[in-house]
């Protein structure tokens, strides 16, 4: 599966928590294709960065006003129910209606009830091989995450 397809129909997409994927993302992108990542590591501080701390879910930029974005693609950095559901909030906060979740599968029950979401066939992979299983769920249908 590309991820071109995935993110082709977008036109903003914002990445929390997922800064690996914003850089491969940024690569592949229509130039109609506007992205932010919000993300604590400042080591990936660029153009597009925003800081995004999960314990402040609502403290955001003016230019990120509610429901600006087409797309939102969440990796919480904790498996932990505070900050999925910190992370949600931001996510609802931002997105018009398009979510993409990735996150340990322990995290199945309370991320369906926080973001009305499903799995989909296709699992994240870690270059650091984390023990987790891992997910990936969403809120809409999609011919290419199924």
């Amino acid at each position: 599966m590309s991820l071109l397809y995935i993110i082709y129909p977008f036109t903003r997409i914002a990445c929390i928590s997922c800064p690996t994927l914003y850089l491969k993302l940024k690569e592949l992108r229509p130039p109609t294709c506007d992205l932010v990542l919000l993300e604590y590591d400042k080591r990936f501080e660029c153009h597009d960065f925003v800081f995004y701390d999960y314990n402040k879910p609502l403290q955001l930029p003016d230019n990120l006003l509610g429901k600006s974005c087409d797309l939102v693609i969440i990796d919480p950095p904790f498996l932990s129910e505070e900050c999925l559901t910190k992370a949600s909030i931001t996510a609802k906060h931002l997105t018009k209606d398009k979510i993409i979740l990735c996150t340990g599968a322990v995290m199945k029950d309370l991320a369906q009830h926080l973001l009305d979401v499903i799995p989909t066939s296709f699992v994240p992979e870690h270059t650091n091989n984390l023990a987790n299983q891992f997910c990936c769920f969403i809120n809409y249908k999609s011919d290419h995450l199924q």
